[in-house]
């Protein structure tokens, strides 16, 4: 394709351009590397624009369209379907126009737009059958195409609640079925007779269909990703069953398979923009060098002195430069890596902070809804466990919004003068209320004291350093909170404070330091964690004494 493009561009024959164009970047796609691809569909599109050839632009629109859908980007590929179906009056290949529905059959079905799912497998119908009118031998070559709008109208059937319907679609679609059929229809066709027959509660029937679609998978060498798909079909056929020991072994397999997934593709996206991004620096130091080379040309013709010593200057500088740029290339990437491995570790432990809380809601919520014979009491012990959960999950997230919103400087703050002495005691009441089990002891030297300040904020922060985790056990703790001033700063402190015992420390509590420390610098203040103070875990914090506007 590289060796191709050129000769097709040279040439002006855009239709090979574009098509080798498309090929290569489908390439890209295939092998999971779709910052490449998209660079390469952008390019593209800019020069189907350029030229003004409508379908190197609808090719194009094709692949951005393609690469959102893999990497699960639905707004985008929204968006960009719909610049495509507005160009499909302009488009004359008859195989094009059939490829942009199905895409948009595809996307609607997902997306549950069933008025919209409806509108385009008309359209699609129209133009096979205009095809088959004007030769009619095209019946046979268009089995597949037909097997397609079949299994799609039975979806939409089934989407729709219309049995009949439904019934009447999925019953055509084996007459379009022989040894010849294109193997992911056929996969997408056993899918669909999953779902049909969940649908009418045969579920003996679904899963064998589930069992087959898995062994057509396997024996074929699809992607680790159809066989998760075919997997979790399965999975949903036993649970409906009620043979929740055989759907969860296959549900955790199904999640450990699209994080591996995720994972992989995250990191090969993050190689790219890398690769990209070295290149751009290469080509930035050979334009710089060329640069240098010319200037060095020109003072050739002038005098042969003052060439030589200037050109001595020149490469010593450079040499500078680029012992500097590599020094702060490797200086980057040493900083990605560490990202990379921070980052690791913390979608690591959020994804096993979020699951705990989902999962025990899903659970319980599950056992309720299943199980009919539940006594009230059983059923409000579940409840509360559910309530419970959701508290802690509902905590986690805003406390994850909360620190983006503090790192990139978004947060929003109602700022008030208000007491010190009086936020402190409050902040005290409002712990005393939710747990009793703590004995805060609050000694402060200053009687009075104005600051302006958001209170809410700061009264949050002072109960979660007395709260601590949502993991604190319920025994006994005494907390001595302090309050003095030194000159212009005054200074907090809480001993045996539970958010700095390193017993309960973790993902939450880490985030809540990062909160708190990120508060503070914002208004002036400062924040320590001493979990080894002889006292106790300790938590020291200042706050400017003078107003800060």
């Amino acid at each position: 394709m590289e060796r191709l493009k050129p000769i097709a561009e040279n040439i002006q024959y855009w239709k090979v351009y574009f098509g080798s164009q498309k090929l290569l970047i489908n390439t890209y796609i295939y092998n999971c590397q779709y910052e490449y691809a998209f660079n390469e569909a952008s390019q593209m599109l800019e020069k189907a624009e350029n030229v003004k050839d409508i379908t190197g632009k609808v090719a194009a629109y094709q692949c951005m369209a393609t690469i959102y859908h893999e990497t699960d980007r639905w707004q985008e590929e929204k968006e960009i379907l719909k610049k495509t179906y507005d160009l499909l009056p302009q488009i004359e290949y008859v195989g094009t126009k059939v490829n942009i529905l199905n895409q948009l059959i595809t996307f609607s079905k997902q997306r549950k737009s069933y008025a919209d799912l409806k509108t385009y497998l008309d359209r699609t119908k129209q133009i096979l059958d205009a095809m088959v009118r004007n030769n009619p031998i095209m019946q046979k070559n268009l089995a597949d195409q037909y097997l397609f709008l079949e299994i799609y109208y039975t979806y939409l059937y089934l989407g729709t609640d219309n049995p009949n319907l439904a019934e009447e679609h999925y019953e055509k679609c084996k007459s379009y079925i022989s040894p010849d059929t294109f193997l992911p229809y056929l996969v997408t066709h056993q899918n669909m007779a999953i779902e049909y027959c969940l649908y009418t509660k045969e579920y003996d029937t679904a899963l064998a269909l589930a069992d087959s679609a898995i062994s057509i998978v396997k024996e074929n060498d699809f992607g680790i990703s159809d066989y998760a798909k075919e997997a979790g079909y399965k999975a949903d056929i036993l649970k409906a069953m009620g043979r929740y020991d055989e759907a969860l072994p296959l549900y955790e397999r199904v999640t450990q398979i699209e994080d591996s997934i995720s994972t992989s593709v995250s990191n090969k996206q993050l190689e790219e923009i890398e690769d990209s991004y070295h290149l751009n620096q290469l080509l930035l130091e050979q334009g710089k060098l060329k640069s240098y080379i010319q200037i060095i040309i020109l003072g050739v013709v002038g005098i042969v002195l003052i060439l030589c010593i200037t050109h001595m200057f020149r490469m010593n500088r450079i040499r500078k430069e680029l012992q500097l740029s590599e020094k702060e290339t490797k200086e980057a990437a040493l900083k990605t890596e560490e990202v990379n491995e921070v980052k690791s570790r913390f979608l690591s432990n959020m994804s096993h902070a979020i699951r705990v809380p989902l999962n025990s809601m899903v659970g319980f919520s599950q056992l309720m809804a299943s199980d009919t014979e539940l006594n009230e009491e059983t059923r409000k012990e579940y409840s509360k466990i559910i309530q419970k959960n959701t508290e802690e999950l509902m905590l986690l997230v805003n406390n994850v919004l909360d620190l983006s919103r503090l790192e990139a400087d978004m947060m929003k703050y109602q700022l008030t003068d208000y007491d010190v002495v009086q936020l402190c005691n409050d902040a005290v009441s409002a712990v005393r209320m939710q747990k009793p089990n703590l004995h805060i002891q609050f000694r402060n030297s200053v009687e009075q004291h104005i600051v302006y300040t958001d209170c809410n904020r700061i009264i949050q922060l002072i109960i979660s350093i007395f709260a601590g985790p949502s993991t604190l056990d319920a025994n006994e703790r005494d907390v001595l909170f302090t309050l003095d001033r030194n000159g212009e700063i005054l200074c907090l402190k809480v001993v045996n404070s539970p958010l700095a015992d390193s017993r309960y420390a973790g993902q939450e509590t880490a985030i809540r330091h990062d909160i708190n420390r990120l508060l503070l610098k914002h208004f002036g203040g400062t924040y320590q964690i001493i979990a080894d103070a002889p006292e106790g875990p300790t938590i020291l914090f200042t706050y400017p004494a003078a107003p800060v506007q």
